[in-house]
């Protein structure tokens, strides 16, 4: 079956399909995570009016960090629904595309991690079951911090993917020890990074561990170059229209790039490498430098490398003289449609709107408790000390002035496509910066027109 060859990862854990009020289980859970699951327990009422499967599917992110949480999360939701089997599919993309051909096919799982722009296609062909009313019937957003939540609703008013937005963004990270071994501090400006690109290529070591299987990171590094000319909205600009790819900020940041790639910045391989790959380069001190969300702190964590992984404090792609400017603009983080969604056309639509929002709480709880930072009204103790990288960041939340977006965020898929595919011509060296800032403008030109 076309279900079976998709998935690409299905571990089956027990979970609860108990929806009484009285359970036991339900009473357990409250008590561990401080605020209880109500979804679950308050709709009993309804029980009679929803179909209870025995299982779902579950598709999200299951690999590095992102298992350890989702393990945690699953085991305190068997408290609530013990009968259950949850069928947990890894996600292999960043773009959405298999949520994108399992839609057409008929076949998307009861419970998805929906990106932004996957949202917007999906809610044109009806695939979105709305979460309203199981979002009023429980008061979920009282959970998080005031308007939290707003910037997930679609453009009609309506939520259909539900997750939370914490303060952070696109980072450069970089193995300590190989910088203290080769007598590299962290560069606050351009002239600093090139140093460090070119000390790190003479002794052998991958300048920048690019995951380039996925486009991304390398088109937010792009935006970050851009804010560190002093255009803050980065690429997302160019979707919006406020900004142009001709704008002097964005010609200078591609001549920025092309420059740090000439010097070595991307080793050969790196459009093969998967995300795992490249956190095991920095780890291990193969790589110096890696970018990656601010997640990557618990990646590093569960790579047992945490401590001697660092952050770069500015800019990197700033000139010298005006790193205090740009410092704290941050590349990415800004919130964005997207999170977690139900089929609407799956069998047990309203019973997983109900699982949904009960899995987005429980790994908020379990996030913080594993040093997240947290969007939690309620006070979350980590378990354990951050180490001092990740609690220098958390500290340091509290500064950031701007975000840009994320690629995920972007709402026009073509404009993206046109990015992405230019981005990592320019990141082999395939073209120049004037070739790139020609092409784009071209496709950009047709691709916004009125």
């Amino acid at each position: 079956m076309m279900k079976r060859s998709i998935v690409a990862l299905t571990m089956v854990l027990g979970l609860a399909a108990g929806m009484l009020s009285g359970c036991g289980g339900a009473e357990k859970a409250e008590s561990e995570t401080g605020s209880a699951s109500q979804s679950s327990t308050e709709s009993s009422g309804s029980g009679d009016e929803m179909k209870i499967p025995k299982e779902i599917t579950f598709y999200t992110y299951y690999a590095d960090s992102g298992k350890p949480r989702v393990d945690e999360t699953m085991k305190r939701l068997k408290e609530i629904y013990p009968d259950l089997t949850v069928n947990i599919e890894h996600r292999t993309d960043g773009d959405g595309s298999v949520l994108k051909t399992r839609a057409a096919v008929g076949e998307l799982p009861d419970v998805f991690e929906c990106m932004g722009q996957v949202e917007n296609v999906l809610l044109k062909s009806g695939d979105l079951a709305p979460l309203d009313d199981v979002m009023e019937e429980t008061d979920f957003a009282s959970k998080f911090l005031d308007g939290n939540l707003e910037v997930k609703k679609a453009e009609d008013g309506h939520y259909y993917a539900v997750d939370t937005t914490t303060p952070g963004g696109y980072l450069i990270y970089y193995n300590t020890e190989v910088f203290d071994k080769l007598g590299l501090e962290e560069p606050k400006n351009f002239d600093e990074f090139k140093h460090v690109i070119t000390t790190l290529a003479e002794n052998d070591v991958i300048p920048f561990a690019l995951f380039g299987q996925e486009k991304w990171p390398g088109l937010q590094l792009y935006d970050m170059a851009v804010i560190g000319q002093g255009q803050e909205l980065g690429i997302g600009g160019l979707e919006d229209r406020k900004t142009k790819i001709t704008d002097p900020e964005y010609k200078e940041a591609a001549k920025k790039m092309e420059e740090a790639i000439s010097l070595g910045l991307i080793g050969k391989g790196a459009m093969n490498t998967n995300a795992s790959q490249a956190f095991e380069l920095l780890g291990t001190g193969q790589a110096g430098m890696l970018g990656n969300g601010d997640w990557f702190f618990n990646d590093a964590i569960t790579g047992g490398w945490e401590d001697h992984i660092g952050y770069f404090h500015y800019n990197p792609f700033t000139d010298a003289g005006k790193e205090e400017e740009t410092q704290w603009h941050l590349s990415g983080g800004q919130g964005s449609l997207g999170g977690y969604a139900v089929s609407a056309k799956g069998e047990y639509a309203e019973f997983c709107k109900r699982f949904v929002l009960d899995y987005v709480y429980t790994r908020q709880v379990v996030n913080a408790e594993l040093g997240d930072i947290s969007a939690l009204k309620e006070t979350v103790e980590p378990n354990e000390a951050r180490p001092a990288s990740y609690q220098d960041f958390a500290d340091n939340a509290v500064n950031i002035k701007s975000n840009s977006k994320y690629e995920y965020a972007f709402n026009n898929t073509e404009v993206l496509a046109a990015l992405e595919n230019e981005n990592e011509l320019l990141n082999t060296g395939s073209i120049k910066s004037e070739e790139f800032i020609v092409n784009l403008d071209e496709q950009l030109s047709e691709l916004l027109s009125e």
